[in-house]
């Protein structure tokens, strides 16, 4: 008689296990689902989070192209270089500015007095950030053309450069928008350091590159965005007969 209490306590102790291991099945069940919750939301936030660094860097990316962008401004044919009467060099040259397509715009041929040519311009260069954010209006460095000149002549003396030439594809500023602005306030900008910073406007100042020039050489000058201008040889072209032993040295 005493067997069927142990009986029924054996199978209370199988009931009472079977209810733990039940429950720690739930417990366990209930882990994984939460567990397998948690990474779908993990990978979620991780997937949001990494396309979120995409657009940084490709941001990060546009913002350091414009501010390393270059472009061509004029190009520079050295066709002729001779004496004048007093025994001084003189260099002809054939000026193109170049418009925002590329295109070469119409000739001018300029002579100077010297063998080391300058071409000064205008230039206004604005704040960093604006150009990497491509503010309207202030994406990139302008600059306006003034004059060329040999180192045997004052500045004053060489020949103007043509401002108005009708570059192909190129418009020209509103009298009323910020380009026609900051130019007709060109030498405010220089002389007052808070109006220029008013306007985003980092430096303004007047440049000139030069270089030394021999007939044949084709020169280009080129206008960083976040910087100024830049003069490089990017060809030789055959002299004349007559040209092949230039009497001008280097020093002259």
């Amino acid at each position: 008689m005493r067997g069927v209490p142990v009986e029924r306590g054996g199978t209370l102790f199988k009931f009472r296990w079977l209810r733990l291991g039940a429950g720690a099945i739930v417990v366990a069940a209930a882990a994984v689902f939460t567990t397998d919750h948690f990474n779908v939301f993990e990978v979620r936030r991780l997937k949001s989070q990494i396309s979120q660094l995409q657009r940084q860097k490709a941001e990060m990316l546009l913002y350091a192209k414009r501010l390393s962008a270059s472009r061509r401004v004029a190009q520079v044919n050295v066709v002729g270089q001779r004496r004048d009467p007093a025994g001084d060099p003189l260099t002809v040259l054939r000026w193109q500015q170049i418009g925002p397509s590329g295109a070469l715009g119409p000739p001018e041929i300029i002579e100077v007095k010297g063998t080391q040519v300058y071409f000064e311009a205008m230039v206004i260069k604005f704040d960093y950030d604006l150009i990497g954010r491509a503010a309207p209006g202030k994406e990139t460095t302008l600059a306006v053309f003034r004059r060329a000149f040999g180192e045997r002549q004052a500045p004053w003396t060489g020949p103007s450069l043509d401002q108005t030439a009708p570059l192909e594809g190129a418009v020209a500023p509103a009298p009323d928008s910020l380009q026609a602005k900051l130019w007709k306030r060109f030498w405010e900008l220089i002389n007052r350091p808070k109006l220029a910073t008013e306007y985003g406007v980092r430096v303004a100042q007047c440049e000139a590159p030069s270089v030394p020039v021999r007939v044949g050489q084709v020169w280009e000058i080129s206008l960083d965005a976040a910087g100024g201008l830049n003069i490089r040889k990017i060809g030789q072209q055959p002299a004349p007969q007559q040209e092949k032993q230039p009497l001008l040295s280097a020093r002259d």
